[in-house]
């Protein structure tokens, strides 16, 4: 899992260095010399492209690679689903592996996050300010994606959640193997995480010129920041990732794991229950005494296994240290865009560090 996050980080790290290379010679070439090192300097350093690029497609990717064998394997090897609801569930299974599915989610975000960005106004001119615009609007189709990932497997687990009388583990089935998928959600939560942080953190370094590029287009900004305000106020706009990628990628985090441990939990008590049911006749009924002492001492020790097993529920914990890294990544582009934005909390940020 950690080697494929690792290979599409390193294939996309190859790709934008290309994009890089050819960037800046073809804008040396057709414009001027000058132009293709301002080139190079608002990639590299301005828009933070060796890291934007790479770790924001690097998790897309790594979500498309491993989305439907880890979602598979919850169905069909984790999971055992009576064939009533079976329907439903596989039904949201089918829309969460949809690539076409996505895009009524994807592109919206793309499309609104790219007018934020135009508005913004790119620097240098021609293919130049082109391959600009490329790369740092694509994030914004990265992130509708993997917003429509997340929004999808919400609906997947209520599909599960909804019929959880009907749902349990498969025989033989280990907490480990839980463990592993709650693994696998906590790693593609901190790629979207650190994608998110360099993304974000980009934006606040991006050398826009913040020029409307029609009039009409500065009409209306001035119409929203009125007439005292200037047209850089639109840097506020950015806030758009902070307000549709973290709160809902927190809750279907919290939401999925609820879920999983719903299951566990649920299956625990009916395996308890049947083998409750097996020997309550047995101890109430005719058995030699010592035949029903026994089985009462195995039903005692079946009592005992549902609470370690209850107990062991602590490997599926909602929160966990495992996921303070992409807490903290969070947090810190929160911060960022308040004490950039907000010269009042700027300020008392300064004083607390003693840092002007």
């Amino acid at each position: 899992m950690l080697l494929t996050l690792a290979q599409s980080y390193m294939r996309w790290l190859l790709i934008t260095a290309a994009v890089c290379v050819v960037g800046t010679v073809m804008s040396a070439f057709l414009a001027n010399p000058p132009q293709g090192r301002d080139f190079f300097v608002s990639f590299v350093y301005n828009w933070n492209g060796f890291l934007v690029a790479p770790t924001a497609l690097g998790a897309l990717q790594f979500g498309a690679y491993t989305f439907r064998q880890q979602f598979h394997f919850l169905v069909s090897e984790i999971l055992e689903i009576d064939s009533d609801p079976s329907g439903e569930v596989y039904f949201e299974l089918e829309r969460l592996f949809s690539w076409r599915n996505k895009q009524a989610i994807a592109l919206p975000v793309f499309f609104v996050g790219t007018f934020i960005l135009y508005i913004c106004g790119y620097p240098l001119s021609g293919l130049a300010s082109f391959l600009l615009w490329a790369v740092s609007s694509a994030m914004f189709y990265v992130g509708g994606m993997m917003l429509a990932y997340t929004i999808h497997s919400a609906r997947f687990f209520g599909a599960l959640e909804q019929n959880l009388s009907s749902i349990r583990l498969r025989p033989n089935v280990h907490v480990l193997e839980l463990e592993n998928f709650n693994l696998y959600l906590t790693t593609l939560f901190l790629a979207g995480a650190i994608a998110l942080y360099f993304a974000f953190r980009g934006t606040l370094t991006a050398n826009f010129t913040f020029v409307p590029p029609f009039d009409w287009i500065g009409e209306l900004v001035r119409a929203f920041v009125g007439p005292e305000g200037e047209y850089k106020e639109v840097r506020n706009l950015l806030i758009y990732p902070l307000i549709i990628f973290p709160p809902y990628a927190m809750f279907a985090a919290l939401y999925m794991r609820m879920v999983l441990r719903k299951i566990y939990l649920t299956s625990v008590k009916l395996k308890v229950t049947e083998i409750d049911d097996l020997a309550r006749p047995l101890i109430y009924g005719t058995t030699p005494d010592h035949t029903a002492d026994r089985i009462i001492e195995i039903r005692n020790a079946v009592m005992d296994l549902q609470q370690k097993v209850t107990r062991d529920t602590k490997d599926l914990a909602l929160v966990g240290v495992k996921d303070f890294p992409s807490i903290v990544l969070i947090t810190l582009v929160v911060v960022q865009f308040i004490a950039h934005n907000d010269g009042t909390v700027k300020g008392f940020l300064s004083g607390l560090i003693g840092i002007k």
